[in-house]
């Protein structure tokens, strides 16, 4: 378990018995199109008995020559 605060609106990891710290609850990271998304934090959020850093999928643009690139293999 990892613990931290919230400073500026920034979390900041600390050890165990730090005063006003609180255990940080990491969101799970869902299934997702690794070609066309990308996954990215977000929070914190200081709840009542812990911190809460969540997740959100996000689609990427990608530019005409990268999209055409994802169903060529590479060659070396």
């Amino acid at each position: 378990m990892r613990y931290g605060t919230i400073k500026d609106g920034k979390l900041l990891l600390v050890p165990e018995g730090t005063p006003d710290a609180k255990p940080v609850v990491f969101g799970e990271i869902p299934e997702f199109d690794q070609e066309t998304q990308a996954v990215y934090q977000i929070g914190p959020v200081e709840r009542e008995d812990d911190i809460y850093v969540g997740v959100e999928i996000r689609y990427v643009e990608l530019d005409e020559g990268e999209a055409e690139q994802l169903g060529e293999p590479e060659l070396n």
